[in-house]
């Protein structure tokens, strides 16, 4: 990470709204006059006050080159102070604007709490510090300052300096004055973005830029060494220089090893994504490492998982061939290079693929050099394999623009087999491995063993093992193992009290009967830096005893077996799924906003499903075939559930959820998979009318324009974005690339699965207020002039009528105009085809619903060049 205040001051100013200079006022911008211009006729359409448009600032401007638009994001200020997240999408194309997209708030003025701050930015931090635990701080500094904006040290809370800037934030009707920073944390698992109010001192609101995608592992397991037939389906175009590099990996498309078999791919690195390979970050001629490290990620392991910048990289030599052995009958630890490989060639897979479809420098990407010199730099990803500080995950942190990334891939659990820590006793009466519950503060315990001396912590109090007291044994604990008998005080106190004392791990005996539990940190839990777990009661008594008897007692403290888990670095699927958090992040809202995805509708982890699918399509796909995802880390077979609430297919009967399931599902992953569950549809729409084309660099097919598509439709939509606006910027995209020849069939997509012509999204910031609509626009909507598809120009409320709705005994299909023979189904929410039927659609067809729960169906109807779907209820 970077730590040179100056590089980070200039950077800083880059977007900061030093309106004084006026640097980024819009009115300053090349197109400031024309879009300001166009809020000034919009006023009344979005009743914007005079004041509301004042003084909007340039965050980000770049240039789409699939689109030919001219991409600003601007934020709206009150007296030169940004408000935070209220960042407005404006494309401009042949010299006017072509699409905005609000999140410009009304009113601004009436609803402002005050523009002068009562506490100053560092009592904001300390404020963070201590309700995050993250310590006290060390000597902070302020190293930089101007107007609105602060850079101070890292004062031993933050593994890199502090960016304060002050802000407003609407809480309700109020824009509460605030300082907005983010603190990466010395442990790695939080990377804090706070908003403090300025006034009062009091934490308005935090989001975790490490976004941790928590899966359940309840499965069958399956033997994750069988091997599928594969054919490389990724086209790399041979780049100007002639690297020589080799990797041994599950080339994608491959999902997972479950899905076929390593091979070598050489100089798979596209000549323009990364033009002088995977192995440079000067651009010039020449691998800058012979390590998988290059311009785009450094992927090295964390087995200790203490986010150590000296992780091992395995080495290609100077002939950059990375081809390392791989026995899954072998523990994870004996395959670390192979696993490595593996990581750095998927992430640099995802650079390359997705920077072809727009997610390039300007816009945002992760690169350490960016050769174009759009964008901002010094930002390619830290990809961490084998990460020892948890189990059963993975996550991806996205800061803005020209910050890295970080991304952390960790060890599966079979089913049934535990991922508690381990007390291994290596002499004496009590010699053999013993189960623990590790402490929910402190260092995680990895597989790289605490090994030491067993030594009681004694105080002067009734019960001297308990650490309740000063420890009066500190010269005997220094270096050692404290051994410690749960007492009356924090577990945070007596850990901390045996740290203090020398102790490099403390072991608690839990002193009631049964399991041993997890111990929280109390008031003094957040300054312990020391692993510790405990036992339960009787073997913890036992040990106690044998140190009272004199004796000697050798001790490891490690993480749990691993010799059968899965290492998720091998799954391709799970890889590019984290990565896609990135590519998400910094395209909503534009890349230096980083917390654009963070209200309760967002959709990130629909798109990252869908990054995931995308690169892992085989032509021998069809569309009605189910992907589960996260079978490979999760014990199932390829065809296995996975962790979503349905696998992906365009079949109703397998996967029938629609638009009003992201009012009841999970946040985030419930609501992001109804998300992912459409764009697979759209997908599917594009292959059926264009085929499907493997080269994932220059491909044309239905698979490669709808990849494009997507990635512009992120642009375009404002930040904080709902299902509705992110419709509403696909279909603008499409607009924008073809004309529009695709409308029709984009909107008969998103009507089926009830984000249709009347869909509302309420507040993008609400869970319960999502309305589905399966109707389709009028054709004399403009956008749909190319448009000659039956479900808009004959399906309309005026030639097809459905009734009675709700229904009991029967349902009526009435139409004027004979559309010939059609399949006729009835799906329920649980996805299941209660109806199947072929009929000439002509006059009225009667359907019998009398055997049919009460609930609510999806009708849908299909043509030889039409589809109609509407939703029924059944009382």
């Amino acid at each position: 990470m970077k730590n040179n205040s100056l590089f980070l001051f200039l950077l800083l100013s880059v977007v900061a709204t030093s309106s004084l200079l006026g640097q980024n006022d819009l009115k300053f911008s090349e197109h400031g006059a024309l879009i300001i211009n166009y809020l000034e006729d919009k006023k009344s359409d979005f009743k914007f006050a005079k004041q509301d448009l004042e003084r909007l600032v340039v965050n980000n401007t770049h240039y789409s080159k699939s689109t030919d638009i001219t991409q600003l994001y601007v934020n709206q200020t009150f007296e030169g102070i940004r408000i935070f997240n209220a960042i407005s999408s404006v494309a401009v194309k042949d010299g006017k604007v072509f699409y905005y997209a609000n999140r410009f708030l009304n009113s601004i003025s009436n609803k402002v709490n005050s523009n002068t701050p009562t506490f100053s930015p560092v009592s904001a931090i300390q404020k963070a510090a201590t309700q995050l635990e993250l310590g006290n701080l060390q000597n902070i500094q302020q190293l930089e300052h101007d107007g609105n904006n602060y850079v101070f040290s890292d004062a031993g809370i933050s593994t890199e300096d502090i960016l304060v800037e002050l802000v407003y934030v609407q809480q309700e009707d109020i824009l509460m004055l605030a300082w907005d920073f983010t603190i990466y944390g010395k442990d790695s698992k939080h990377w804090w973005s706070v908003r403090v109010n300025a006034l009062n001192n009091e934490i308005i609101e935090k989001n975790d830029l490490i976004l941790t995608c928590t899966f359940e592992n309840n499965h069958q397991h399956s033997d994750h060494q069988s091997q599928l037939d594969f054919n490389n389906l990724v086209t790399s175009p041979n780049s100007f220089l002639v690297d020589g590099s080799n990797y041994n990996v599950f080339a994608l498309p491959l999902e997972s090893p479950n899905h076929g078999s390593r091979q070598i791919v050489n100089e798979p690195a596209s000549s323009e994504a990364s033009p002088f390979g995977w192995h440079d970050d000067n651009g010039i001629l020449g691998a800058d490492y012979t390590i998988t490290r290059g311009n785009n990620v450094w992927a090295r392991d964390d087995v200790r998982g203490d986010n150590s910048a000296f992780g091992v990289s395995p080495n290609g030599t100077a002939t950059l061939n990375f081809d390392f052995p791989l026995d899954f009958n072998l523990s994870p630890l004996d395959n670390q290079d192979a696993a490595i490989t593996n990581l750095f060639y998927v992430n640099n897979m995802m650079h390359d693929i997705w920077y072809q479809h727009g997610f390039d420098e300007g816009s945002g990407n992760f690169q350490s050099t960016n050769y174009t010199n759009f964008g901002v730099g010094d930002d390619s990803v830290f990809a961490d394999a084998q990460d020892g500080s948890s189990f059963n995950n993975a996550n991806f942190g996205t800061p803005r623009d020209g910050f890295s990334p970080k991304m952390q891939m960790f060890l599966w659990s079979p089913p049934g087999v535990s991922v508690s820590p381990r007390v291994v006793i290596d002499d004496g009466s009590l010699e053999g491995t013993y189960e623990g519950v590790g402490a929910g503060f402190g260092e995680f315990f990895s597989v790289v063993p605490v090994t030491s001396s067993v030594i009681l912590a004694t105080d002067g109090a009734a019960d001297i093992y308990d650490a309740c007291e000063v420890i009066t044994n500190s010269a005997t604990l220094t270096g050692n193992i404290a051994v410690i008998r749960r007492g009356t005080c924090p577990f945070g106190v007596k850990v901390l009290a045996a740290e203090n004392a020398g102790a490099i791990a403390a072991i608690v005996v839990n002193n009631e009967p049964g399991a041993a539990i997890v111990m929280g940190p109390g008031d003094q839990g957040e300054f312990v830096s020391i692993p510790s777990l405990m036992l339960p009661q009787a073997i913890g008594e036992s040990l106690i005893t044998a140190l009272i008897n004199g004796e000697n007692i050798t001790a490891s403290l490690l993480g749990p077996d691993i010799t059968d888990f899965i290492d998720s670095d091998f799954d391709n699927g799970i890889i590019a799924h984290e990565y896609g958090h990135g590519i998400s992040n910094r395209l909503a809202g534009g890349p230096s906003a980083a917390n654009c995805l963070f209200n309760e509708e967002q959709m990130g982890e629909g798109w990252s499903d869908w990054f995931g699918l995308m690169v892992t399509m085989k032509s021998t796909d069809v569309s009605d075939d189910a992907r589960g995802i996260g079978t490979f880390a999760v014990s199932q077979s390829v065809n296995g559930g996975g962790i979503r609430p349905a696998r992906y297919t365009t079949d109703f009967a397998e996967n029938g959820f629609t638009y009003d399931a992201s009012n009841t599902l999970s946040q985030p992953h419930g609501i992001g998979f109804v998300w992912a569950t459409v764009l697979w549809d759209l997908t599917w729409a594009y292959i059926d009318k264009y085929g499907f084309d493997s080269d994932l660099y220059n491909g044309n097919g239905g698979n490669n324009r709808v990849m494009k598509l997507v990635i512009d439709g992120l642009k375009l939509q404002p930040c904080s974005p709902g299902f509705v606006e992110a419709r509403d910027a696909i279909l603008a995209a499409d607009i924008a690339t073809t004309g529009g020849v695709d409308q029709c069939m984009i909107w008969e997509v998103f009507a089926a699965r009830g984000l249709g012509f009347g869909a509302q999204q309420g507040d993008t910031d609400s869970r319960i207020d999502q309305v589905e609509d399966f109707s389709l626009p009028s054709s004399s909507d403009p956008s749909l002039a190319n448009c000659s598809s039956l479900s808009v120009d004959e399906f309309s409320k005026d030639s097809l009528n459905v009734f009675p709705n709700p229904t009991q005994t029967e349902l009526s299909i009435s139409t004027r105009k004979n559309f010939g023979d059609v399949a006729i189904t009835l799906v329920d929410l649980n996805g299941r085809v209660v109806l199947d039927i072929r009929k000439e659609l002509f006059n009225t067809i009667t359907i019998n619903t009398s055997q049919l729960q009460s609930g609510l169906y999806i009708l849908k109807i299909k043509g030889d060049n039409f589809s109609y779907n509407e939703k029924v209820i059944k009382n």
